[in-house]
Parts: C-alpha cells; sequence; structure tokens
C-alpha cells in the first residue's frame, strides 16, 4: 500500500463521528419513526440521508420520514384538491410531541422548510446530540416517488427519497462500501471550505455516477473528482431517482466544478508520488487541511527526493508547502473504523 491509501484511511479515520453517536442517531431514528406509526393515515415510514447512506461525518442529523396514504387526505397535494403541508405537519409534530415528552423531558419540536426537526437535548458524553429530521410525505397518484413538503412556500414538491437510499445501499457490499468511502471524503473536503460548493445529495449523486468497482481507494476517489467536475462543467446534476428538478449548487456551478478539479489534480498528484510520503502529504494536505499534516521534511530533503524523480511537483511548491509556519489545527474527532456498513 502506498502513502496516498495510507493518508486517506487516516483522513477516514479522523472523519468518522463515532459508533456511540451513529448508532444513538439511528436508535432515536426508529424511535421517532415507531411513534409515528400511530399517526392517522400513516402508511409507512423510511430512513434516508447520511446515517440511513452510511455517508455520515460529521452530519449525524437522522433523517426519515412518514408517509401518509393520500387516500386518507383527498384534499392534501396536487392528486387531491390542492391543500398545502402546513396544516398536517404541524397535527404531526403535535402529534410527536405528546407521545415523545413525557419519557425525553427537554425535547424540542421545530418546523423547518422540509422537516419536523426534533431536537433531544441529551448529550452523549462527547457532547454530540443527534438530532432526527421527520419529513411527512404524500403518496403520489400515478407517478413515482412521493410528495414532500416545502412548507415556506406552502406547496408539495416530488421527491424520492426512498429510491435514493435503496441506490446507495444496493449490492454489490464492495462497491457499495467504497463508493460510501469516497462520498465521505468528498464530503470531508467540502466542508473544508467557508462556503461549501455542493451540498451532500449532489456529492451522493455525483458518486452513484462515477465510482465503479475495480479501483482501489485513491485511484475511485481521484476519478470521482475530475469526472465529477466534467460534469458540473457542462449541466447541473439529475436526480438519481428521475424524479425532482436538478440539483441545484451552493456556489456557482462552475465555481463548484474548479474546486473539485483541483481537488482531482491534487489526489492525482499524490498517486504520481506514491512511494513519497512527503510530497504526499505536500498534496493531500491541500485537499484535507484540518486533517493531514504538512510535510516536516526540511528543504534539502525534499530536494534529494525530487532528484531522485517525485513526480508531479515543482520542487517551489512542494518546499513551499513543508515549510510553512502555519499550524492547521487537527479536530479532536471520536475514532472508528471508517468503514460501517450495518443496517
Amino acid at each position: 500500500m502506498g502513502y496516498t491509501k495510507e493518508v486517506l484511511e487516516d483522513v477516514l479515520q479522523q472523519l468518522h463521528p463515532g459508533d456511540e453517536v451513529i448508532g444513538t442517531a439511528r436508535e432515536r431514528r426508529n424511535e421517532v419513526l415507531d411513534t409515528m406509526a400511530a399517526f392517522p393515515g400513516h402508511l409507512r415510514g423510511y430512513a434516508s440521508g447520511s446515517i440511513a447512506h452510511r455517508t455520515a461525518n460529521f452530519d449525524t442529523d437522522a433523517d426519515c420520514g412518514a408517509v401518509l396514504d393520500r387516500r386518507s387526505y383527498p384534499d392534501l397535494g396536487p392528486d387531491g384538491r390542492g391543500e398545502g403541508p402546513k396544516e398536517i405537519v404541524e397535527e404531526a409534530r403535535a402529534f410527536l410531541r405528546e407521545r415523545l415528552k413525557p419519557d425525553h423531558p427537554d425535547i424540542k419540536f421545530r418546523v423547518t422548510k422540509r422537516a419536523i426537526q426534533v431536537t433531544y437535548h441529551e448529550p452523549l458524553p462527547d457532547g454530540k446530540d443527534p438530532q432526527v429530521d421527520l419529513i411527512v410525505a404524500l403518496t403520489r397518484k400515478e407517478a413515482q416517488g412521493l410528495w414532500i413538503p416545502n412548507t415556506l412556500a406552502d406547496r408539495w414538491d416530488p421527491s424520492h427519497p426512498e429510491c435514493h437510499t435503496s441506490l446507495l445501499t444496493a449490492d454489490p457490499k464492495t462497491l457499495r462500501q467504497k463508493r460510501a468511502r469516497v462520498i465521505r471524503l468528498a464530503k470531508g473536503e467540502n466542508g473544508e471550505h467557508d462556503e461549501k460548493g455542493l451540498c451532500s445529495f449532489n456529492l451522493e449523486a455525483l458518486a452513484l455516477l462515477y465510482v465503479e468497482d475495480g479501483t482501489g481507494l485513491a485511484v475511485a476517489l481521484a476519478e470521482f473528482f475530475e469526472n465529477g467536475a466534467a460534469d458540473l462543467e457542462r449541466r447541473l446534476t439529475p436526480d438519481p431517482a428521475e424524479v425532482s428538478p436538478p440539483i441545484k449548487t451552493l456556489l456557482p456551478r462552475e465555481a463548484a466544478a474548479k474546486r473539485l478539479r483541483r481537488a482531482g489534480e491534487l489526489v492525482r498528484e499524490a498517486l504520481d508520488n506514491d512511494e513519497h510520503e512527503c510530497l504526499v502529504r505536500a498534496a493531500l494536505s491541500q485537499v484535507f487541511p484540518s486533517y493531514v499534516e504538512d510535510c516536516e521534511s526540511s528543504e534539502e530533503e525534499i530536494k534529494e527526493v525530487l532528484k531522485g524523480g517525485g513526480g508531479g511537483f515543482t520542487t517551489a511548491g512542494v518546499v513551499a508547502s513543508a515549510g510553512s509556519t502555519q499550524q492547521r489545527q487537527r479536530s479532536t474527532r471520536a475514532y472508528g473504523d471508517g468503514t460501517d456498513d450495518s443496517g
């Protein structure tokens, strides 16, 4: 194993939120879903988002949904008499509060644009306090997917979160696990910027398109960045379920693509110098500055590596990176093995 994979594995460990946090997020999600099963007209529940997709870093809010049978609510939605979601979402919030408050005195419920945000205010020993975001969804009459609420506009929008979860957790296991690890690394890079370029779902959708079986983690990450950049340069990323409109970028599309392109170049530089730890770290510390320490070699040591055929770096570039006096802060993280693949 070369140094590129070794460093990326270390980044994944640092990004991992910890088994206790993930387990607590799942328990709280399941409690909310089980409670909503008694809501009038309830048809089924589903899990979604990073916890269900096994792509969580520190985004440990557990997403889920309660699907209502539109036939029980003939006035609701575009397939009914056009009634918006505000009232039914508020009813669901009150329903959950009445049933969960006795066992969780500090629990709070807030309606957001899409969901009911459930905050337990029961922090774990490390201070983390996973929330649950529950979407009150409605079946559609003929088309695939669900109607999900936009409470700000009091309208229902089409989406297919159940399909997204099915795609991201499908076999083969080797591809599923590698894709999840690439997504977690991509989310880590995305979070290094003061302003993120893409939402997490956009990164997941690109990974469904461009992470394939048969390559190692480092090559898969480089290809994800390269192909993702090329895709964004020509279009917004389509919904993998082909139900919702294309996914909006958080930055202008061209700027988001440029970031991915640069990250891909740096991962390639690391791979080109895979046998030289100093050069690998010099490249990857620019992709993951919070998680990869700059090389500690001296200027003369780096020049000697480069004389021996050290790959795609310029001497000035590597020395500047290695000789930087800036001390990067590596966050204290809950460590896990980074390969969570339980249900």
